[in-house]
């Protein structure tokens, strides 16, 4: 094969488009991790709010019912923790101190997100009301909320007090 300048700027052009796709393909890339990464970020902080708020806010006439049916959106040893909590010390006490509780999330944040995981603070204030006596008494904590992706929705693996 002869070297012309023909076929020098045919193989330069071929170079230059195998890069160019390259390029692209990494942008592109990029730009849908991005995304994704943004995607998370939004879903997590919206599910860690409205679990918090399912897991912490109890009625001592429904609880028994009620707060079992949250253990669905938790995962793993968490799962079983919350599920030993509730029956051997929640429900009991709030049936036998006729409690209601109400947890109200003030702010979140992320501290991490990544495609499959995710973790992040969430500020929540309770308000427990004893209906024999009429007290209530306030708190307000600042919880780490662990998330796992499970397919499109997420599940909480831990939750820590900061």
């Amino acid at each position: 094969m002869k070297i012309t300048p023909r076929n020098i700027l045919f193989a330069v052009a071929g170079v230059l488009l195998i890069a160019a796709v390259v390029a692209g393909s990494l942008v592109g890339d990029r730009f849908w991790s991005d995304r994704t990464a943004e995607r998370n970020r939004t879903s997590a902080t919206t599910f860690a709010q409205d679990v918090v708020e399912d897991l912490f806010t109890y009625n001592y006439d429904s609880a028994e019912k009620e707060l079992p049916k949250v253990a669905d959106k938790l995962s793993g040893p968490y799962r079983d923790s919350y599920l030993k909590v509730i029956n051997e010390q929640a429900i009991p006490a709030a049936k036998e101190k006729k409690l209601d509780v109400q947890t109200i999330v003030s702010a979140t944040g992320i501290i991490n997100a990544t495609r499959s995981s995710a973790t992040v603070l969430v500020i929540a204030d309770q308000r427990f009301s004893n209906s024999q006596s009429g007290q209530e008494t306030l708190a307000s904590d600042r919880l780490e909320v662990h998330l796992t992706k499970n397919g499109d929705s997420w599940l909480v693996s831990d939750i820590k007090t900061t």
